[in-house]
C-alpha cells in the first residue's frame, strides 16, 4: 500500500488561478516528497509543490486508479492538481508520478494534522478509501513597524499581546520609554511589553544625545513687612518712601522704584533671573528726596538673598519676604518618536448544539467568519454556522472576527450512522476471503449467520462450503454487515477437532495441543497473502513450532487431519 500520501485541498481559495506544479523524478520509492509539509505564516503568502509516487499493486492485486477525494487545509490555502483535467485522477500502470501545488494565504495559525482521503481502485474492487494524517504548521502573524526612534515586532495582534521593542538609536547618553500600558522605561534596550487589554496604546520615546540641565532662580515678589527707625531720628513729615536695592556679586543688579508716602506693608511685582552661581544681597532703603532739611535717604540694612525666598527675614531695622521659583530646563531630546501599538479582542466564542435527528450541528452567529473542524482538521467549505455531519467524530467551531483573532467552541461528538456504507469482500488467488475496507473498525465474520469467535482479523480463511459475512464496527458502535460470500471448497466442520494453540500472541515458540486420540496429519503457518510460511508433519498430542524468524503481524494456522481442516489465527509479536 501506498505509505504517504499528501495532495492539499482548498477551504478559503484566495485566487482563482494557481501555478500548475513541477515534478521531482528524482523520487522513485512509493511516497510524496517533501514528506512533510514546510511551515507557513500567517498573512503571508505560500506556495509550494509536492510530488507523488504511487504504488503499482497491494496483495498481488494491481492497483488501477488513485482518486484525491478530499483533503482538509489551514483556512486560506487551495490547491490545484497537475491532472485537473481528468478530475485529480491517477492511473499508476500508466504514469506513476503526480503532483500538486499548494498555494494561498493563510489566515489561522495552529498545528495541524492534515487529513486526506484517497480513493483507490483495484483489478479485483473499486471505491476504497484510504486516509492518511499530515502535520503541517502555520506560524502567527508578526506584524513589525519601525520609525526613526525604535521599532516594534508584534505591533497588532490579539489580545494578550506581547511586544518586543528595538532601539534605533543606541549609544545614545538617556532614553525615555512611556509604552502607553501604564509602564515607563531609561533603558537602552527595554523588557517586552505585555498588552491585556484590547485597545490602542500609543509608545512614546525620546533620546538624549547631551544632559546639559539649566536651573532658573527667578524673583517674582519683593514685600517690606515693617521698617523702622528712618528720618533721622526727627518725625517725618510724611509716611515712609521705600524701596530696595539688590546687589549682584557686589554691583547693583536691580532697584526698585519709590513707594512714595506709604508705610509698610508695600510690595512690589519682579522678574528677576539669579544665577545660582553668583552672590546677591537687598538693601532696604527710605527716601528722603523732596523732604527738606532732611538729607540723604536712609539706610535701613542690608542681608544675603537666599536662592530659595524668604518669609519674616530681618535686614537691619526691616523685615521682608520675597518669593524666588525655581524650574528647571532639561535638554532638548535629539529624537522624539511617537507609535502606536493596536491590540484586538476576541470573537464571542461559538455555542455548539448537535441534534442526532438530521445529523445538523448548529452554532450562534454573531456576524464573524466560521469554520467547522473535523477531528482536529478544518472541513473544506464548512464556513456557516451550519453543518451537516456525513462522518461521525469530535467538531468543533472557530469564530475569526475582522481583525484575525479567533475563538474556538467546545469539541462535540457528533455519531453517523452511514447506510449506504457496505462492507465489500474479494477473495484471493488462494481462495482466501479479504475485506478491502475495514480502515480502522473492529472485524467479525460470520459463516452461514453465525460468528466465528477466532476470525476478527481482515482476513478469513474458509473451512467448509457456505456463506460468509463480514461485520465491520467503527469507534463509535456504527456496524455494517456485507453480502454473503458463498464459498464452496468441501471441507468440514471446525468443531470435529478439539484443539488448543498458545501463547497467542506469541513472540518465538508456540504449542499446539490435541488430544491423544486424534492424529494431526500436517500442520502449516499461511501469512495474510496466503502463502505458506511453515510447514509440519504428522503429530499427536502436543506439537511445539519457532516462529522467531517470521515477521510481526497475523497469520493462520492450518491443520490437516483426516483430509479435514482446522484453523485459528495467531498473532506474532516483536517485543
Amino acid at each position: 500500500m501506498i505509505k504517504r500520501l499528501l495532495i492539499i485541498v482548498c477551504l478559503l481559495p484566495m485566487f482563482s488561478n494557481a501555478q500548475v506544479c513541477n515534478i521531482d523524478y528524482s523520487q522513485t520509492s512509493p511516497g510524496i516528497y517533501p514528506d512533510t509539509m514546510p511551515s507557513g505564516m500567517v498573512n503571508q503568502f505560500y506556495d509550494e509543490d509536492i510530488t507523488f509516487v504511487l504504488p503499482l499493486d497491494t496483495q498481488g492485486f494491481d492497483f488501477t486508479n488513485f482518486h484525491i477525494l478530499s483533503i482538509s487545509l489551514p483556512v486560506g490555502l487551495s490547491w490545484e492538481c497537475n491532472n485537473a483535467a481528468s478530475n485529480c485522477d491517477y492511473n499508476p500502470q500508466v504514469n506513476q508520478y503526480g503532483c500538486v501545488n499548494v498555494y494561498g494565504t493563510p489566515l489561522l495559525a495552529g498545528q495541524y494534522n492534515v487529513d486526506v482521503t484517497v480513493i483507490a481502485d483495484l483489478t479485483v474492487a473499486t471505491g476504497i478509501p484510504t486516509s492518511f494524517s499530515v502535520f503541517m504548521e502555520i506560524l502567527p502573524a508578526s506584524v513589525s513597524t519601525t520609525n526613526n526612534g525604535f521599532s516594534m515586532a508584534g505591533a497588532t495582534g490579539c489580545s494578550p499581546q506581547t511586544v518586543d521593542f528595538t532601539n534605533n538609536n543606541p549609544g545614545l547618553l538617556a532614553y525615555s520609554w512611556d509604552f502607553g500600558n501604564g509602564n515607563t522605561s531609561t533603558a537602552e534596550n527595554p523588557v517586552p511589553q505585555i498588552y491585556s487589554t484590547p485597545g490602542d496604546y500609543e509608545v512614546n520615546y525620546e533620546a538624549w544625545s547631551t544632559l546639559d540641565t539649566l536651573e532658573i532662580y527667578t524673583m517674582t515678589n519683593l514685600t517690606i513687612q515693617s521698617m523702622s527707625n528712618y528720618g533721622g531720628g526727627f518725625p517725618s513729615y510724611e509716611n515712609a518712601d521705600a524701596y530696595y536695592i539688590i546687589y549682584e556679586n557686589g554691583a547693583v543688579f536691580s532697584q526698585s522704584g519709590v513707594i512714595a508716602d506709604t508705610d509698610p506693608p508695600v510690595s512690589w511685582s519682579t522678574s528677576l533671573v539669579l544665577d545660582p552661581a553668583n552672590s546677591y544681597t537687598v538693601e532696604i532703603w527710605e527716601s528722603d528726596a523732596g523732604e527738606i532739611g532732611f538729607g540723604a535717604d536712609d539706610f535701613m540694612g542690608v542681608a544675603a538673598l537666599n536662592l530659595n525666598g524668604c518669609v519674616g527675614c530681618a535686614v537691619g531695622t526691616s523685615v521682608i519676604d520675597y518669593s524666588i521659583s525655581y524650574q528647571q530646563i532639561l535638554p532638548t531630546p535629539t529624537v522624539v518618536s511617537v507609535d502606536t501599538v493596536h491590540v484586538s479582542g476576541y470573537p464571542t466564542v461559538p455555542t455548539v448544539t448537535w441534534d442526532s435527528i438530521p445529523h445538523t450541528l448548529t452554532s450562534n452567529n454573531f456576524g464573524d467568519s466560521y469554520q467547522w473542524y473535523f477531528n482536529g482538521s478544518p472541513i473544506a467549505g464548512a464556513t456557516d454556522t451550519t453543518h451537516i455531519v456525513q462522518n461521525s467524530g469530535y467538531y468543533h467551531l472557530v469564530a475569526i472576527n475582522s481583525n484575525g483573532c479567533v475563538s474556538f467552541s467546545d469539541t462535540t461528538l457528533a455519531v453517523f450512522c452511514d447506510s449506504t456504507f457496505v462492507p465489500e469482500i474479494i477473495m484471493n488467488s488462494s481462495g482466501n476471503l479479504i475485506v478491502m475496507n475495514a480502515g480502522n473498525s473492529d472485524i467479525q465474520w460470520f459463516f452461514d449467520g453465525n460468528v466465528l469467535p477466532d476470525d476478527t482479523l481482515d482476513v478469513c480463511v474458509p473451512t467448509v462450503s457456505g456463506d460468509y459475512t463480514v461485520m465491520l464496527t467503527d469507534e463509535y458502535g456504527c456496524s455494517s454487515t456485507s453480502a454473503p460470500q458463498a464459498v464452496t471448497n468441501g471441507l468440514m466442520d471446525l468443531t470435529q477437532l478439539n484443539w488448543q494453540m498458545y501463547p497467542n500472541p506469541a513472540e518465538n515458540i508456540v504449542h499446539i495441543q490435541v488430544l491423544e486420540s486424534s492424529r494431526v496429519d500436517q500442520f502449516e503457518v499461511v501469512d495474510m497473502l496466503g502463502r505458506v510460511m511453515m510447514k509440519g508433519g504428522e503429530f499427536s498430542g502436543e506439537y511445539q513450532f519457532d516462529v522467531s524468524e517470521l515477521n510481526q503481524g497475523s497469520y493462520m494456522v492450518r491443520l490437516i487431519s483426516n483430509g479435514q481442516v482446522f484453523t485459528k489465527s495467531l498473532l506474532i509479536h516483536k517485543k
